[in-house]
């Protein structure tokens, strides 16, 4: 059971660790201009994305195929604007044992989908490498792969984040390197 309540240790890379299973409803307020991936599924798209991406959002929830919800000269563009406050992304995970989130100024936003399962890729370009445009589709590649060969993927999305050195595996969330 849990005996100590919320676990503050920081992950360090050292062995697994164990929760028990919950739902999140979580908010990350970050400076205005950031964009920010996260576990479980974005429930604020309309405060803080522009109706072009959302509707290219809708499109990558409907399709096999790439649609990118932030383009290259978006993402360039952005880093560029310092805008001055902040803004709140909200997320609800359901039936997770943790969450994560990350945060830039100029994550490109790629996504794509299979079985009603949103597959997604944020990464800064082009510190992260050329390999990263294909990400999106390398991880619906895997959910379909996973889910046909061992268990169905049990949860609505799937994220691919270019993240720090060794990488961490979250529910919906993974940072690679």
């Amino acid at each position: 059971g849990d005996v100590r309540g919320w676990n503050t240790d920081p992950y360090l890379g050292q062995g697994e660790f164990y929760l028990e299973y919950g739902d999140f409803d979580y908010a990350v307020t970050v400076p205005a201009g950031y964009v920010v991936a996260g576990s479980g599924v974005l429930q604020n798209a309309n405060e803080v994305l522009t109706a072009e991406q959302r509707q290219r959002l809708a499109t990558a929830s409907r399709t096999a195929s790439v649609v990118q919800i932030i383009t290259q000269a978006e993402a360039a563009a952005a880093k560029e604007q310092r805008k001055t406050g902040t803004r709140t992304w909200r997320f609800r995970a359901r039936n997770v044992h943790d969450v994560a989130w990350a945060a830039a100024p100029d994550f490109r936003w790629d996504a794509t989908s299979w079985n009603g399962i949103l597959t997604q890729a944020y990464y800064e370009f082009p510190k992260a490498g050329k390999a990263w445009e294909s990400a999106a589709e390398q991880t619906q590649w895997s959910i379909r792969q996973y889910s046909e060969l061992f268990f169905p993927f049990p949860w609505p999305q799937a994220t691919s984040v270019a993240g720090p050195v060794g990488g961490m595996e979250y529910p919906m969330f993974v940072m690679v390197h």
